[in-house]
């Protein structure tokens, strides 16, 4: 059973103790963020864990081609689809709650993944895996930008950045040894059984140290434009997953057109929202500048080449060179490293370097990238590691200086009352991207990847996608995203800190 809130107002009272005190943080505050970000932890391990273990789960449960491809798509859709209104509702009801019921579900979610009968049984869960994600997500930042003062939130976006570079080091490798090892002839199924015990104790952690917060007043929420963007996702990107297996993938792409005018219809409808005094979907005024769109997009497209290099990749070097699930694991972990050493020297750089720091790491993406495609190509079924580790740890460096401070820099501009809103429209877009990636290029690889010889062709008009989508991104950063404007230095009167006691 969830535990009830407080009723204390979570923004008031930590306002109380830093705007007016000194910016030391008090202890319940990390450990309020530690509760949301072992939470967090869940749904970046998951996803990268699934990435390795999809061809010893396909041989498994003899699943089809596209049913792989929804094992990661179908999460991310599910996750794009409920973000924004999560994102809205933790505006209005406070974080509490979403991030306690999140745990749950997504902890059930987990068990019911590891007891799938079938690969229909197994999407369907982890569809509910991505719902549940979605409640927490957009949580995160919040949470962060709500409990420390803006002094002192780069340690804590830090911790949050080492948190994620730590699940996405540790699901290649434990989820290449957990379907290697095959404990206890679980095979497969022990990947998501490792959720149980993790989700167990971010559930106590939460419902200890995360405070409650309290709405002014019951709002009245965007139903209509929950329904519009869930009906214009779910047009866009089902024929770009399905589509391959119907074998007429053109005559599905006008369904995915309709579906890109359904989500246009958006912008009146929250417009109107607005007016007849309801809360809209979308925070007002997020994408009246620059920052933000050009910060989703980029978002979009970086995510979208990252999820689909993971699918292809693994595919290729178990399907198409025969590595095994835990060789395949080792060989991806210098992309995954280098991203978690680049990620925890982002965060102090992002205030001396701004936005030249993100070109670089797009830049880094490219040309690691290239790297990538021309090894595969030219080495063939000769690759062995050693050829593609240079690519890796560029492209693992880029993604290590880009992610993170994309995300501070996008969202730390946006007003306290819409964070939760920009937020979740932001990790939708990466969502989205998510499953774009995957489902295109996810069909252009098994189009093409008929057997070992045609696995290196295919993968390397994989990687080419991937190139383009890197390319577009660096552009948009360069003539999209505005220069990130310098913090001052605000004096701070030195007077002691009331200590928030724990719910």
């Amino acid at each position: 059973m969830v535990p009830a809130d407080s009723g204390r107002d979570l923004k008031s009272d930590f306002q109380e103790a830093y705007v007016t005190t000194h910016p030391t943080v008090p202890r319940s505050s990390w450990l309020a963020l530690g509760a949301v970000l072992l939470a967090g932890f869940l749904h970046t391990f998951d996803v990268t864990v699934v990435s390795i273990a999809a061809p010893s789960i396909q041989d498994g449960l003899g699943a089809s081609d596209a049913a792989v491809q929804w094992l990661l798509a179908g999460y991310s859709l599910a996750f794009a689809l409920l973000l924004v209104t999560a994102g809205r509702l933790g505006d209005a009801y406070g974080r509490r709650p979403l991030v306690l019921w999140g745990i749950v579900a997504f902890t059930l979610a987990s068990a019911l993944c590891a007891a799938a009968p079938n690969a229909g049984v197994l999407v369907a869960a982890r569809v509910l895996q991505g719902l549940s994600a979605a409640l927490l997500a957009p949580q995160i930042a919040p949470v962060i930008i709500l409990l420390f003062p803006k002094e002192r939130r780069g340690p804590a976006f830090g911790v949050q950045a080492a948190v994620i570079a730590a699940a996405t080091c540790g699901g290649p490798v434990l989820g290449g040894l957990l379907a290697h090892a095959d404990l206890f002839g679980l095979g497969w199924r022990a990947v998501f059984l490792v959720n149980l015990p993790v989700g167990a104790v971010a559930l106590v952690l939460a419902a200890r140290w995360l405070p409650a917060e309290r709405a002014q007043r019951a709002p009245r929420l965007d139903l209509v434009g929950v329904a519009v963007a869930t009906a214009g996702l779910l047009l866009l990107l089902v024929p770009l997953v399905q589509g391959r297996e119907t074998g007429h993938p053109l005559l599905l792409m006008p369904v995915a057109l309709v579906g890109v005018g359904v989500l246009a219809l958006l912008a009146p409808l929250q417009r109107r929202a607005e007016r007849a005094g309801r809360t809209p979907l979308l925070a007002p005024g997020l994408f009246r500048g620059r920052a933000f769109p050009a910060g989703a997009a980029v978002n979009f497209l970086v995510l979208g080449a990252v999820a689909s290099f993971f699918l292809v990749y693994v595919v290729h070097l178990q399907d198409g060179l025969g590595y095994s699930a835990k060789e395949a694991g080792f060989t991806l972990l210098p992309f995954a490293l280098s991203a978690a050493v680049a990620s925890g020297a982002s965060v102090p750089l992002t205030g001396r370097l701004g936005r030249p720091m993100l070109e670089c790491g797009a830049l880094l993406m490219a040309v690691g990238t290239t790297v990538l495609l021309w090894q595969s190509v030219d080495r063939g079924l000769d690759l062995r590691p050693l050829h593609i580790l240079p690519g890796l740890v560029l492209c693992g460096a880029g993604m290590g200086l880009l992610s993170p401070p994309l995300y501070n820099i996008t969202l730390s501009a946006m007003p306290h009352g819409g964070i939760g809103s920009a937020s979740g429209v932001f990790s939708t877009f990466g969502q989205i991207g998510n499953a774009f990636g995957v489902a295109l290029v996810g069909s252009v690889f098994y189009g093409l990847a008929a057997g070992a010889t045609d696995s290196v062709r295919a993968v390397g008009w994989a990687l080419g996608c991937q190139l383009v989508m890197y390319v577009l991104a660096l552009g948009l950063l360069r003539f999209g995203l505005p220069r990130p404007a310098r913090p001052a230095e605000v004096p701070v009167p030195r007077t002691p800190v009331r200590e928030h006691q724990p719910h």
